[in-house]
């Protein structure tokens, strides 16, 4: 069934009247609904997907009857986010989103390091960024919407009580990934790189605050490759 994200959805809604002219258009002329189809709508705070039969459509309203309820409590149990220094493309960073948000990533972080491009984020980007979020939450099976932030700076200091991993080439101070102790009670934030890496000034910061500085295998990935490596063997290794 087709899930869609209702953010004031209602346990106790066993009706409703559906009226936004973009699910409309995606009822009507992709999906090509008809009465008594079925789809699954949640809201992320109650953790349960609804699921819903469509009784009536029109042009500019749907009417949906409530069926029954399935408990969705497939989040992961702790908070990983994505603190990324900006790419060269936008649509680099729509493909980081949609990718990331598969594998239960909780937020999204984009800042401006040192070797980040200049990058232009209109409020229909932004919102286009935000779209892509929710599709993802919704194919995947999510029951929680990660929350998306871009700025041009951040405060490394706010960071100091979470488990913090930034990913680096080998040196005396790195840690295997594999032989990273973390308490998942914390936040766990991943830092990945820009195209050509963080410079020294920024690694010398890192290290003054204690960040886990992690290296992961000889060659060398693309920042967009590198949450296949790291996002599943931290979930897996809960």
């Amino acid at each position: 069934m087709q899930r869609f994200y209702f953010p004031n959805l209602k346990k106790l809604d066993d009706n409703i009247v559906v009226k936004n002219h973009d699910l409309l258009n995606q009822l009507n002329k992709v999906l090509r609904s008809k009465s008594w189809d079925e789809f699954i709508f949640f809201n992320w705070s109650d953790k349960i997907d609804f699921i819903y039969e469509l009784i009536t459509i029109e042009k500019r309203e749907a009417y949906f009857e409530k069926k029954w309820e399935i408990i969705n409590d497939t989040e992961i149990s702790f908070d990983l986010n994505i603190i990324w220094a900006l790419p060269n493309k936008i649509d680099k960073i729509e493909y980081i989103i949609q990718k990331w948000v598969e594998v239960w990533v909780t937020g999204f972080y984009f800042f401006k390091a040192e070797r980040s491009q200049k990058l232009v984020f209109s409020d229909n980007k932004i919102d286009r960024l935000n779209k892509i979020i929710i599709e993802a939450t919704e194919q995947s099976g999510r029951s929680r919407v990660p929350e998306l932030i871009i700025e041009d700076n951040i405060n490394l200091e706010d960071f100091n009580d979470n488990e913090n991993i930034i990913f680096h080439t080998k040196d005396n101070k790195s840690t295997n990934l594999k032989e990273l102790k973390l308490d998942y009670n914390k936040w766990i934030n991943l830092f990945i790189w820009p195209e050509g890496g963080f410079c020294n000034e920024e690694i010398d910061i890192f290290e003054s605050l204690g960040f886990s500085k992690v290296y992961l295998w000889n060659r060398i990935l693309r920042t967009e490759t590198t949450w296949v490596v790291s996002s599943f063997f931290l979930i897996q290794n809960k």
